[in-house]
């Protein structure tokens, strides 16, 4: 009895713990937590107990059932941004198509695709971080990454850019392209499409879900979490 509260007492929200980073990371904090409901004691077994006792192991399970509640939110908004993601990455050799100015070999329509992948992934990564993690989330992520729980999942292709005002945005990710590709292509056209991919993933970071233990996480988390951390492996 005593052993199952304090499991159930362990399972808390990431900016408390150690968390890890990548898509799945909401999804096992979910089953976890819901495993540890469907290990508690059946009730002709908690009723043998004292009455103190009793009402310890009823909250904690009401307390690990709020989290429940609490991850199936966080769960339902991480997977549409993720599948967001996969979405905008698809769209890309639309987009080398429609900004294309002569004819390009597949190695070099390939090489685009994946810088493109590169760029949209680093770009969506800075707009959360800078434009809409507040500052303890900063900190948590911070320490997460000094601490090597976590690291980045993107690679930095275009230099982060100081100002990510659109114009100096726009300029450092053409740059980058042209140096790299002799083809000739609209590069701002297609620097503008990586820009405004970037922009529509992260442009609700700002909304909150509300953490059970008082507090709230922004989406920009969600998605730096899911999006931005890997966890290492050993």
């Amino acid at each position: 009895m005593k052993g199952w509260i304090g499991k159930a007492s362990q399972l808390d929200d990431p900016l408390k713990g150690t968390f890890k980073g990548g898509d799945d990371v909401f999804r096992n904090q979910k089953k976890s937590l819901t495993q540890t409901i469907n290990e508690l004691p059946p009730p002709e077994q908690i009723n043998k107990v004292s009455p103190e006792l009793q009402a310890e192991i009823r909250a904690a399970a009401a307390r690990v059932q709020v989290q429940i509640t609490f991850y199936n939110k966080v769960d339902a908004v991480a997977a549409s941004m993720a599948t967001k993601r996969v979405v905008a990455a698809q769209e890309i050799p639309a987009l080398i198509n429609s900004t294309r100015r002569q004819l390009l070999t597949d190695e070099t329509r390939d090489a685009l695709r994946d810088f493109g992948r590169d760029v949209l992934q680093e770009t969506a990564c800075e707009l959360a971080w800078r434009y809409y993690l507040r500052e303890n989330e900063r900190e948590a992520v911070t320490d997460q990454l000094t601490a090597g729980a976590v690291e980045l999942s993107y690679t930095d292709q275009i230099r982060n850019p100081d100002d990510m005002t659109t114009d100096i945005l726009l300029n450092a990710i053409a740059s980058t392209a042209k140096s790299r590709f002799a083809p000739a292509m609209a590069w701002r056209d297609y620097a503008d499409g990586l820009r405004q991919k970037a922009y529509t993933l992260t442009n609700n970071g700002a909304e909150l879900i509300e953490h059970p233990d008082g507090g709230d996480f922004t989406f920009a988390l969600l998605y730096f979490i899911g999006g931005c951390l890997n966890t290492p492996t050993p």
